[in-house]
């Protein structure tokens, strides 16, 4: 059994305040930068080498709550990043290989 270590959760009222997607050109390496607004402030992380970026982005975007998890204790180099969307009873799940704040 995996164990994650949560490094954002955030449900409505709290928000995601700001999104960016690029591309490194070199590696072709999809990032994400994300920015939620919540009442203690605003945290920000970035999020890279996603495989279905255009899912993730859009599940992020519309989702009630959103966890974004590290598996611990991994030896794995890639989709070691979990990121859990829900939106009313809908439930998504997305993988990328890094996480940084």
């Amino acid at each position: 059994m995996c164990e994650y270590k949560t490094i954002l959760e955030y449900s409505r009222p709290d928000y995601l305040k700001d999104l960016n997607a690029t591309r490194a050109c070199e590696q072709g390496l999809l990032t994400v930068w994300l920015s939620v607004e919540t009442d203690n402030g605003v945290r920000s992380l970035e999020l890279s080498g996603f495989e279905g970026l255009s899912e993730a982005v859009s599940a992020m975007l519309i989702a009630d709550r959103v966890i974004i998890s590290e598996e611990v204790g991994t030896q794995k180099e890639f989709g070691s990043v979990r990121i859990e969307c829900w939106d009313d009873i809908d439930f998504s799940e997305f993988w990328c290989d890094s996480v940084s704040k």
